[in-house]
């Protein structure tokens, strides 16, 4: 990047001093002298490896304008893949268009006598950019470093000073192509717009740290920015993005995931049960970033990245066939490792963030709904770099955030980075709350009621992996009784009476400790189907102590299952037994009801013969 950029205005340089220093002869013979100064410049300052071509060159000496239009600086592939064999090829190859480059207030008077050259303003007017990311190790090494000519050191022999006040790229096409991985993967950006404030280059600008890149600030902006996601399902907006290496920090403001569908022609279109997503993001912050890696090897170094006000909401419809793709090794931490951006940041802050999700379910006709209100939390260590990751491969999250806006849940999350089979351990603890604000998703999606439960505590602690979970839950509550719930024809959900006081009498313990102080520790243990999501297997592998907690352990679930198989059988039986006796007492009626008409039938014959 320096290099570009030290190209970038050798051609400036160039331009300005072969005008001006000439005086009244470059008046009249100016453009074959200033071309071919002007293409050696650009072919010596690059070992050969990019020429220049433009459609037309315009100066005025006496104001110090000039104006290039159609520049463009072109690549030599050949001499790249040669340096690459002498192992002094450059990380990136450039391609640059212009279609007007304007400069304004090049004092040509002053550059001739002290050999500093001024310049106010630099228009550039739609660049378009493409970078060819190709690390090559070797330039890392402190050998090659050493071997780079600075700026000042490459312009030294024309100026011994070069500033200029401002520089402004308006509506900048920027494409970004990565081959330093084994996939080649390709980034576009388009109406970029940059402003460069105060670039000196001179013999002692390098040291100075309140510039980056010999300037006091790079300014990007990106305004109403929309893309298509690839499936079409979604809408990318973004209603600005800011950064400033005065600052050194990146801003997104307004930033959504829109599905482009409403919900019913979304699984139209999908035809299957899947999550359906609707985000916003008001304020997204990245301090500290390492501009200088960044622009070298394309790797996200920051100290922090901070999410400000957000909503998260997640619908599904499982009267929807259900899609059983296979989600093992796409855990959340499996998959930043995965990720083609080699990134490294110390936290991420998430402040004031909604999260609901929402499930229509077939079988009730009713959508179930829960709600995160205000989430906060911290996570730890977010890297996917293997340098980092072999001094400390734990990200640790912690959040807390509150159940419909009522309910106090502290939650713990460690993931081992370097696991081969996703290891991570989960903890936390809920405060009191009346569980009868859980019926909004219990009774849709459980088909079941709390008339009442009064939960003290709960606390769970669990270790797992893509495979298995495990662990305990300890569950305080008080007062449970609950409905279990049929669809009636019309639509609404009534109480199974009958079944409902089984279950309350017989079943669930209403209370944990019981009356007597014994408190039953609920037991997690969880098989992760190969179909199941991170956050699914985080609920299920939890309601397995939850079930326990309240005394439907898995030996009692056995056991109702044997019992129930026991008692459909004999019902099965009764009902058999009981179709057996109707056929049998509807032959007997069939039979008499014969014999009545055969009787009066033979009455009938009596009663006609003595008329004969």
């Amino acid at each position: 990047m320096k290099k570009f950029i030290l190209w970038f205005f050798g051609i400036i340089i160039v331009i300005a001093a072969g005008v001006f220093i000439g005086g009244k002869y470059l008046q009249k013979n100016w453009k074959p002298l200033l071309e071919e100064q002007l293409k050696k410049a650009v072919i010596n300052a690059t070992d050969s490896l990019y020429k220049i071509e433009y459609k037309s060159i315009d100066i005025n000496p006496l104001n110090g304008n000039l104006k290039l239009l159609d520049f463009r600086l072109i690549p030599d592939s050949a001499i790249y893949e040669k340096l690459k064999s002498l192992k002094k090829a450059p990380d990136n190859l450039y391609q640059l268009s212009v279609d007007a480059l304007v400069i304004k207030n090049a004092n040509a008077q002053e550059a001739v006598q002290t050999k500093k050259l001024n310049i106010a303003d630099i228009l550039i007017d739609h660049p378009q950019l493409k970078i060819i990311n190709d690390r090559q190790a070797y330039n890392d090494t402190v050998a090659i470093a050493k071997e780079r000519k600075s700026p000042h050191e490459l312009i030294k022999d024309v100026f011994k000073e070069l500033k200029i006040n401002s520089i402004s790229l308006q509506d900048v096409d920027f494409t970004f192509v990565n081959k330093s991985n084994k996939v080649e993967k390709q980034t576009s950006l388009k109406n970029l717009n940059i402003k460069i404030n105060d670039l000196l280059i001179d013999s002692l600008s390098s040291q100075d740290k309140s510039r980056v890149y010999y300037t006091k600030n790079v300014q990007i902006d990106i305004n109403k920015y929309q893309i298509a996601t690839p499936d079409s399902l979604y809408y990318v907006e973004m209603n600005n993005l800011s950064f400033s290496t005065l600052k050194n920090e990146l801003v997104l403001n307004d930033v959504k995931l829109k599905p482009r569908l409403g919900k019913v022609p979304f699984y139209k279109k999908v035809g299957y049960a899947k999550d359906r997503f609707d985000l916003e993001f008001n304020n997204i912050v990245i301090k500290d970033v390492d501009f200088d890696l960044f622009l070298k090897q394309q790797r996200l170094f920051a100290q922090s990245l901070s999410i400000n006000k957000a909503r998260v909401d997640v619908y599904n419809n499982n009267a929807y066939q259900k899609h059983r793709s296979n989600k093992t090794g796409k855990f959340p931490h499996q998959q930043l490792l995965k990720l083609a951006l080699d990134m490294r940041i110390k936290e991420l802050n998430l402040k004031d963030v909604d999260i609901s999700y929402s499930e229509f379910d077939a079988k009730s006709k009713k959508t179930g709904r829960i709600d995160f209100k205000n989430v906060n939390g911290k996570i730890t260590n977010v890297t996917n770099d293997s340098a980092s990751l072999a001094k400390n491969s734990l990200m640790i999250a912690k959040v807390n955030t509150y159940i419909f806006g009522k309910a106090p849940l502290n939650l713990t999350l460690k993931f081992y980075m370097n696991s081969k089979i996703g290891e991570f351990d989960y903890s936390g603890e809920v405060g009191a709350f009346d569980g009868k604000i859980l019926n909004t998703i219990v009774t849709p999606l459980g088909m079941a009621k709390i008339n009442a439960v009064n939960v003290k505590k709960l606390s769970f602690s669990a270790k797992a992996n893509q495979n298995t979970a495990s662990g305990t839950t300890q569950f305080y509550y008080d007062d449970l009784n609950v409905d279990i719930l049929k669809r009636e024809d019309d639509g609404t959900l009534k109480s199974q009476g009958f079944i409902s006081s089984l279950a309350n009498k017989f079943i669930i313990n209403t209370q944990n400790p019981s009356k007597k102080g014994e408190f039953i520790t609920g037991r997690i243990f969880y098989e992760r189907p190969y179909y199941a999501s991170f956050f699914n297997y985080l609920w299920q592998s939890l309601f397995t102590g939850l079930k326990e907690s309240v005394g439907v352990s898995r030996e009692k679930e056995d056991k109702l299952r044997k019992s129930a198989v026991r008692v459909g059988s004999i019902v099965n039986d009764a009902k058999d037994a009981f179709s057996s006796i109707k056929e049998t007492l509807k032959a007997r009626k069939e039979k008499r009801q014969l014999k009545r008409e055969e009787k009066k039938k033979e009455k009938e014959e009596e009663e006609i013969k003595p008329l004969e």
